[in-house]
């Protein structure tokens, strides 16, 4: 049971099989061919739960993330975004003060502990539809631990491989960018996602490139290297060329769109010999292909 439970886990990304956020651990994944699920549609209203049932094939997966520093949003929001990007429109999104507290809590169809836990005060909702069918995540906060439980119904297509960027939640939230060059030195830039092999950045808004930018013009004699970084798929030459291109396209994008100077801003790359995961997991890997900011001189 357990074998099957990881292989479900594993499925690819799409509406039932939603890719597991980075660091997490199976356990439990049930199927039922035909059963209805109740979702919230908004919160509570001193009396119910607003609520939408659908009928169909419901598939109920929960994951573990031990000992993580990261909140309930930073894992909840690679997830909505997976969803909006399969044409998934969001019905309710909330965290626990805004969805209702403990009578949102207990009107919501959640697993029993020790599969899944709750928590009264810290956990984020969300539910979506798309056409017939429906979707809701809860991630939830017990100890220093967060529980994800994925339930969909009504989706009877497989599952698309994803072929997009693998966005990934990162331990620095790009308002976090400045605290975390002042304090450390460096930063990761969460929302810089690169395919395997790839180093463009597709058009689109950076936040993390928006919050150097405004560093940079708030720190006149600031400078900064862009380093670029690899997953540990194939051999040093390549990925050290590769993972100068990725630092590259950061710092095109960030004079580019958002009018950092040249001259305070370089790229260097660096292949896989700095990685923030063990390269054991498609999600680990995934978290290892980014750049960095890192502070190469100061005021």
């Amino acid at each position: 049971m357990r074998w099957a439970a990881l292989l479900l886990l594993a499925a690819p990304a799409g509406a039932s099989g939603l890719a597991p956020p980075p660091g997490a651990e199976g356990v439990s994944a049930t199927e039922t061919p035909l059963a209805t699920h109740a979702v919230a549609t908004a919160p509570f209203d001193g009396t119910a739960v607003p609520t939408e049932t659908a009928e169909g094939r419901v598939t109920r997966k929960v994951w573990r993330i031990p000992a993580t520093d990261l909140t309930t949003l930073q894992v909840l929001a690679p997830l909505r975004d997976e969803l909006t990007a399969g044409d998934w429109s969001p019905l309710l999104d909330c965290d626990a003060v805004r969805c209702g507290g403990f009578d949102f809590r207990a009107a919501i169809d959640v697993l029993p502990a020790p599969e899944m836990f709750v928590s009264l005060t810290d956990y984020r909702y969300l539910s979506a539809a798309r056409g017939d069918a429906r979707a809701d995540i809860v991630a939830s906060r017990s100890g220093d631990a967060i529980y994800v439980q994925v339930t969909t119904v009504g989706v009877e297509e497989a599952p698309p491989t994803p072929t997009g960027p693998v966005r990934v939640a990162s331990d620095i939230p790009a308002d976090g960018i400045d605290a975390a060059l002042r304090e450390t030195g460096r930063a990761v830039l969460p929302d810089l996602a690169f395919p395997t092999g790839a180093s463009d950045l597709p058009p689109g808004d950076y936040p993390s490139l928006a919050a150097l930018a405004d560093i940079l013009a708030d720190r006149p004699g600031l400078t900064l290297a862009l380093v670029g970084h690899t997953d540990a798929t194939g051999g040093m030459a390549p990925n050290l060329a590769l993972s100068q291109r990725r630092a590259e396209s950061a710092r095109r994008t960030l004079i580019d769109a958002y009018g950092a100077d040249p001259a305070r801003v370089e790229a260097r790359g660096i292949a896989y010999l700095a990685p923030l995961r063990p390269n054991a997991t498609p999600e680990d890997r995934a978290r290892n292909r980014r750049v960095e900011a890192v502070v190469s001189s100061t005021p």
